[in-house]
């Protein structure tokens, strides 16, 4: 189980003592674990959560490894029926679907908790109609969890859903649509309509916000952060991809080296790139710019054609110059959001991506963490003024996944060693022998192993 940093408890206490609340931390602050430890906190053992389709499995998993004794539900689809003991997992893009939709209202859930809850601000979508409507599914829930790095996207309008559902008594006489437009939003009769695109008294939005939200940003608890958070995103697991993950293990484990197959890469590659593509624009709405590592270059184009007016391409292939139009492009041009490079090209001697970024994501992963670790170095090197987020897209059980565990303790060896602030932990790394998940600094080495303090116990009995 997860150790918290100090802001992390105060975020837990903050939605355990609360009915109603929104945690709007920044990005990479661990809000999962904070609301998973508040739920263990209150003993809820099932409920409701609502997240992007890209984080979906993600939040499944992360549920079983911190509530092993829960059952989990991860709704695929709007025929797969909620479970009233479980908790349900599903994603905004069909909890609204019928016949999910029904299904849910019959159901009275202890808790709901809506991740990137700005996906709620547009009062015209079905996921906000069907969630923080007059008869949405907030009602169903005795408890209501927002988490959001970005409560406001744009501007306090898209606030207006979740204050008017959720916190009517904090708005007082400013509940009704145009009262709170008129208030805060600049709101007045234009050409074509009511216009609510402004913004207005935002000091006394922020004093209503204060006791419901609470928001730390990076620089605010830099005591706390590590240098490098590493994080797994987990890819929904189709039938596809277990079978060439278990494809790619097995030639592993039959010719007890990697590389032997390049075509399985390949294959896993692209179909990641689709993952990827659905996970960056999520990304995109919380941040300003974001590096992208890859292996292949058909993963790469597929990625900057999904991004046409947002990318830049930076693969190897490039001349001296268009290298170099390519980088001061994504650092100079507001426009220009993704830095696509690859791996081995990108991840040594490119300069100045610190400077304008603090999050990278790999979607495909070198057989050597040392080159990954250079490619986090892009970002984390002298002029980076942040904590370095860096993502990983993975299979469960796959051998990036082992790759990346690799990378981590290598890591932390060599900051003990050197006296340096570590990296943090993946948190649910499983033993070598059972098979559990542990917290990593849980593990130990045993012969050519990683295993759990129980295991090793059991294994010097045995020698």
């Amino acid at each position: 189980m997860i150790e918290l940093y100090p802001f992390q408890e105060i975020g837990r206490d903050f939605l355990a003592l609360r009915n109603n609340a929104i945690l709007a931390d920044d990005m990479g602050l661990g809000k999962t674990y904070q609301a998973l430890e508040a739920i263990k906190k209150l003993n809820l053992y099932s409920g409701l959560i609502i997240c992007t389709q890209s984080t979906r499995h993600t939040w499944a998993k992360r549920v079983r490894e911190q509530m092993p004794e829960a059952f989990v539900k991860e709704i695929t689809s709007p025929k797969i029926l909620p479970d009233v003991n479980a908790f349900n997992v599903v994603n905004y893009d069909i909890v609204w679907k019928k016949p999910l939709i029904d299904k849910l209202k019959e159901i009275i859930f202890p808790v709901m908790v809506c991740d990137e809850s700005h996906a709620l601000k547009s009062m015209d979508a079905k996921r906000t109609k069907f969630i923080l409507g007059k008869k949405g599914l907030y009602i169903n829930c005795k408890r209501r969890w927002l988490m959001t790095g970005t409560p406001v996207l744009n501007r306090p309008i898209e606030l207006y859903p979740a204050l008017r559902s959720l916190f009517p008594t904090f708005l007082g006489r400013y509940t009704g649509y145009y009262d709170f437009a008129f208030k805060f939003c600049g709101g007045h009769q234009a050409p074509f309509g009511f216009d609510a695109t402004g913004a207005s008294n935002l000091e006394q939005l922020c004093a209503i916000l204060k006791p419901i939200m609470l928001r730390r940003l990076k620089e605010d608890v830099l005591e706390d952060l590590p240098e490098v958070t590493y994080e797994k995103i987990y890819l929904e697991a189709t039938d596809k991809l277990m079978a060439l993950t278990e494809k790619e293990n097995k030639l592993y484990r039959d010719n007890e080296a990697l590389g032997e197959n390049a075509s399985i890469r390949r294959t896993l590659g692209v179909i990641k790139a689709t993952a990827a593509i659905k996970h960056l624009k999520n990304l995109l709405e919380e941040r300003e710019k974001v590096v992208v590592f890859i292996w292949h270059t058909d993963v790469a184009r597929a990625i900057v054609e999904a991004f046409p007016n947002e990318s830049v391409l930076y693969t190897g292939k490039e001349s001296a110059k268009e290298k170099e139009e390519a980088l001061t492009k994504f650092r100079k041009d507001p426009k220009t959001r993704l830095f696509v490079g690859q791996l081995i090209s990108a991840g040594i001697g490119v300069d100045g991506l610190q400077y304008v970024s603090d999050v990278c994501v790999f979607v495909e992963m070198s057989y050597v963490p040392g080159e990954i670790r250079q490619a986090v170095d892009r970002l984390n090197r002298i002029g980076q003024d942040k904590p370095v987020l860096a993502q990983f897209l993975v299979a469960e059980d796959s051998l990036d996944e082992k790759l990346i565990n690799t990378l981590i303790v290598k890591a932390k060896n060599i900051n003990t060693i050197m006296g340096e602030k570590g990296v943090t932990e993946f948190i649910g790394t499983k033993c070598g022998i059972c098979g559990r998940t542990v917290e990593l600094k849980q593990l130990k080495r045993a012969l050519t192993l990683t295993v759990c303090k129980q295991c090793k116990k059991e294994m010097e009995c045995i020698l």
